[in-house]
């Protein structure tokens, strides 16, 4: 039985593009196909902006074909916003589905003329036809729902005033409103450049979502792990210039991964011991040289000649070992703290200790880098008190990057020209530090805008990290990073000997790391939860289905009742009425029984790891449990009532 096979939309061949004299794709050739979901994953610097803008059409290969589809509509979220800072956010959503709104309007301009046509057959026929064409488009284009498409973005990824201008948008809202303008548009092939930069974990939630239900093809380069576990069916890996294409999603990858690199170990390996064994024999110097010894000697030529498998540098986050934390390390006591009429923390308290590394998670706007400013003493609260430990040493990494002077050394930004830095009784070599870094020792007299913005980015780390610390606070730490040097902030921040105040979006990376979590929940409100992101949305599961289950037993309004008349005879229960009178108390205990035992499977470990549908219809049957036993005691009541009279 043949499989049918998805068909190209979109084809890179043979692409070799370079800056300057450094060669960023060579001979690399990939086809989207209509249903793919492809991550496009590779460190920095590896061409994968690159890669996506060749896509998109928005730059032109030095060598190598891009082929499109007949008609096949791109768009790409790019890592800067193209959108015109003179118009309104309104305007510019209108604009991006300008071509739907088009075709409702001429449907509905349609319908008008043929209700009020009074002509002949064969125009009412042709008015019918034009009508019925123009419905099969507003539905292949899915803008009858257009207006709720509309709300639903601006609620889900928390777009700015409609009235508002584009140019007086923060750099987080410019992109939101760029993102919902890539999902208006609705291309055969989004092309989405970390789209969760920026952008809080409830919307990334929502982004994902919407992607598993997007009826085109996509393509992501993100270092959001849970959208390459639960959104791709395929990851594609730029690594030395060159396209690797693994099938399913970042799990999948992670084993093929694995694989492929203990294949590559295991024939450097047999290559060095053939090499060896060769050599070995070649110095023996026999002294007549056979046929088969010329083989071999020709062989040892190719073997020697291979390249070896090419390693990349190994990249750390060199923080300076700290002081050791005192008894008293930092408290927050009844907290409260806002602008204006604005309150943003309200009644907060936090003690940390040692060990703790705490996640803050919440809307953007909701307070999260306010808190981080006031716990470290600062910004002033409005009320309440902040106790600082005499031990404790704040190394704060903030989302801004530092002042760069393109003219300024390498040098002169990471330790004011200081080759030797002084850190917690330690003398620190500047150049050797940068090495963790990847920066060659020449590096230091380089001026600063002869650099990427990748390698400034990393300077920048550096900078910070080498002030050193034993209270991280980082503030955004995951943006701009890959997907390997993520994994390397993972182990360092895990290693640090010291606590941490982490805000992040990345939910895989609040998963490895934390210990606790901070949720901004709105009104001030700002809850604790013992665990990581995964316990947070256990927590946020239980109370939503709490909350169902309260609203679904409240007791409806009962309609008044005329009084009876005078004496009217009292009524009795019937026998069946008797009969359930009777049955009810054992009736409620089974109801009660299955509750608990609907409620202990929920709370058992790894209930929320199971599939999303799976989870709604258990809490959806506790939840009519729960009322189950509200209406039974209700009966039970009501039954009791009519026999006492």
């Amino acid at each position: 039985m043949s499989t049918a096979v998805a068909r190209p939309l979109l084809s890179i061949k043979n692409i070799t593009h370079s800056f300057g004299a450094q060669p960023v794709l060579d001979g690399v050739s990939v086809t989207v196909h209509a249903g793919d979901r492809i991550g496009l994953i590779g460190r920095n610097g590896s061409g994968k902006s690159t890669l996506m803008k060749l896509m998109a059409g928005l730059m032109r290969p030095e060598s190598g074909e891009v082929a499109r589809a007949q008609g096949l509509k791109v768009s790409m979220l790019s890592q800067e916003c193209p959108l015109d800072r003179d118009k309104t956010v309104e305007t510019v959503l209108h604009e991006a589905a300008a071509e739907q709104e088009a075709l409702l309007d001429a449907y509905h301009v349609a319908m008008e003329k043929l209700a009020g046509t009074h002509s002949g057959a064969d125009e009412h026929d042709a008015l019918e036809h034009a009508v019925q064409e123009l419905q099969h488009a507003v539905e292949a284009a899915g803008a009858w729902d257009l207006p709720e498409r509309m709300k639903r973005l601006r609620t889900a990824l928390g777009l700015a005033a409609g009235d508002r201008k584009l140019g007086t948008l923060s750099g987080g809202e410019l992109r939101r409103v760029d993102l919902a303008y890539r999902l208006l548009e609705q291309p055969d092939v989004l092309l989405l450049d970390e789209p969760t930069n920026h952008i809080d974990t409830q919307s990334a939630e929502w982004i994902e979502n919407f992607l598993v239900r997007y009826s085109g093809s996509c393509v992501l380069v993100t270092h959001d792990r849970y959208f390459l576990d639960r959104a791709v069916n395929r990851i594609i890996e730029l690594e030395h210039n060159h396209i690797y294409s693994f099938p399913g999603n970042y799990a999948r990858f992670l084993e093929y991964k694995a694989n492929v690199e203990e294949t590559r170990a295991n024939t450097e390996s047999n290559r060095l011991a053939f090499l060896r064994r060769e050599l070995s024999w070649y110095r023996r110097g026999p002294k007549a040289r056979t046929s088969k010894d010329k083989h071999r000697m020709e062989k040892f030529e190719e073997m020697r000649d291979m390249d070896a498998a090419v390693k990349h540098r190994e990249f750390t986050f060199e923080i300076p070992e700290p002081e050791r934390l005192g008894k008293t390390i930092l408290e927050a006591r009844k907290i409260t703290h806002g602008f204006g009429d604005s309150t943003l923390i309200r009644d907060f308290n936090l003690t940390m200790q040692a060990g703790m590394r705490v996640g803050i998670v919440g809307p953007n706007g909701s307070g999260k880098t306010t808190l981080l400013r006031v716990l470290m003493g600062n910004e002033e609260a409005r009320k309440g008190k902040i106790i600082i430990g005499d031990n404790t040493r704040f190394l704060y990494v903030d989302q801004a990057h530092g002042d760069i002077k393109p003219e300024e050394s390498v040098l002169d930004f990471v330790s004011d020209g200081a080759k030797h830095w002084e850190i917690a009784k330690r003398r620190i070599y500047v150049p050797a530090y940068l090495e963790k870094f990847l920066f060659d020792k020449n590096v230091v007299n380089e001026p600063m805008g002869k650099l990427s913005g990748g390698e400034r980015n990393r300077l920048d780390l550096a900078r910070k990290l080498l002030r050193g610390g034993n209270f991280l606070v980082l503030d955004e730490p995951t943006n701009d990073l890959d997907l390997y040097t993520l994994r390397v902030l993972e182990e360092t921040i895990a290693s640090f000997d010291g606590c941490a105040l982490i805000v992040s979006h990345d939910r895989w990376f609040l998963n490895r790391i934390c210990t606790h979590m901070l949720v901004f929940e709105g009104d001030g409100v700002v809850t604790t939860i013992v665990g990581n992101y995964d316990d947070y949305l256990l927590y946020r599961e239980r109370r939503e289905a709490d909350r169902k289950a309260e609203a679904a037993a409240a007791p409806a309004p009962k309609p008044e009742r005329a009084a009876p008349a005078a004496g009217a005879a009292k009524r009795k229960l019937s026998y069946k009425e008797k009969q359930e009178l009777e049955g009810m108390e054992e009736s409620i205990l089974a109801a009660e029984a299955a509750v608990e035992e609907l409620d202990a499977a929920i709370h058992a470990p790894g209930f929320f790891e199971q599939g999303h549908t799976v989870v709604q219809d258990k809490l959806r049957e506790l939840e009519e449990a729960r009322v189950q036993v509200k209406t039974l005691y209700a009966r039970w009541e009501e039954l009791e009532a009519i026999q006492a009279g």
